[in-house]
């Protein structure tokens, strides 16, 4: 989270330009904060396999995966649309963030950029890709015990849409890690240092240029443009690290992680995530006629008053949709998801 909105800071348009090559390389660099986006995405697979291990049935974990994204999604992207809608009308310029009645839907039910529709959110990209994980897990939970041809066959679809959307590949570490955390724990020596995986996979994933999550660039373009061991490399390395920091810094008692103020912007996040770039850009709006926001205090300004006016917006995001709206919906539509025994 934190990375995602130091990035957006770094791309603001604020920052002056580069003054020497040790400068340029380490805004470089980073550019590649936007990649926290596959960090989210290991551990949404970490999470995601130990959530079908509770629920009862794939049935009520889809329902259980719905109620986490949409409550907060629907009105954000509603409102997003009425504001959208509304500064089009007074200014009289079409707004490209306005989809046509025929995509209206499918941009709601958040299918862009998996399918060519408009995109209501700059990080509607990656809600797109969680619900075809979700899908893809479940069925996969589903058939778990089934024949191996047929669990192969339904793997199929979750291969080809990792090869045709890269960025994608990042939920397979957490599901990895999730599946042999037992095995991992009893050869944890070996994991011990593979800390260094981050930055191997942070310059290796930012070296292929890896930036659109739409149909673009596919693993087997990588491959044809001589980038294969460069993914390769992302790929293991964020594996690597997302299994020391299960291992050995996921303990709530024993790091930074664990402390108030993390565990709170943890439990804010996924509503940040969505409402700081809306914060952002209204702060700039109203902020770029009153300080020289090309400098550095000017920028210290922003950065400040985005974070903080960010958290607030969240936590109210988090309080009255994220959980109000779903406890709410879960009251009006049923009992509590029933959990399978634990093991």
């Amino acid at each position: 989270m934190l990375a995602i909105f130091a990035y957006h800071v770094v791309n603001s348009g604020l920052l002056p330009p580069a003054s020497s090559p040790s400068v340029a390389l380490w805004l470089w660099l980073c550019d590649g904060l936007r990649y926290g986006v596959e960090v989210f995405f290991m551990i949404s697979g970490y999470v995601i396999v130990r959530s079908l291990q509770r629920h009862a049935s794939v049935a009520l974990f889809m329902r259980d995966r719905i109620l986490r994204i949409f409550p907060l999604w629907l009105p954000l992207a509603t409102a997003m649309l009425v504001a959208a809608w509304a500064a089009s009308h007074l200014s009289g310029i079409p707004s490209r963030a306005l989809p046509s009645a025929w995509t209206l839907l499918p941009s709601l039910l958040i299918l862009a950029p998996v399918l060519p529709v408009t995109n209501i959110h700059p990080a509607q990209w990656s809600l797109c890709y969680e619900l075809f994980f979700y899908v893809f897990a479940a069925v996969m939970w589903q058939v778990r015990h089934r024949p191996l041809a047929l669990r192969l066959l339904c793997l199929v679809p979750a291969l080809a849409f990792a090869v045709l959307f890269p960025r994608a590949l990042f939920f397979a570490p957490g599901v990895l890690v999730a599946l042999y955390e037992p095995w991992l724990r009893q050869r944890g020596a070996w994991t011990r240092a593979t800390w260094v995986g981050l930055p191997l996979a942070w310059v290796a994933w930012l070296s292929t240029g890896t930036e659109n999550a739409a149909l673009s660039r596919t693993l087997i373009d990588f491959v044809a443009q001589g980038q294969g061991a460069l993914a390769a490399v992302a790929f293991l390395g964020g594996g690597a690290f997302f299994a020391w920091i299960v291992l050995f810094r996921a303990h709530p008692k024993h790091h930074v992680l664990g402390t108030r103020s993390m565990q709170w912007l943890g439990t804010i996040s996924f509503s940040f995530y969505l409402v700081h770039p809306i914060v952002m850009g209204g702060v700039k709006r109203v902020l770029l006629p009153l300080l020289h926001l090309g400098t550095w205090p000017g920028i210290a300004v922003f950065v400040v008053v985005s974070f903080v006016g960010s958290c607030i917006a969240s936590y109210l995001t988090w309080k009255y949709l994220e959980v109000g709206l779903r406890r709410w919906l879960l009251a009006h539509g049923g009992m509590a998801t029933p959990l399978a025994p634990q093991r």
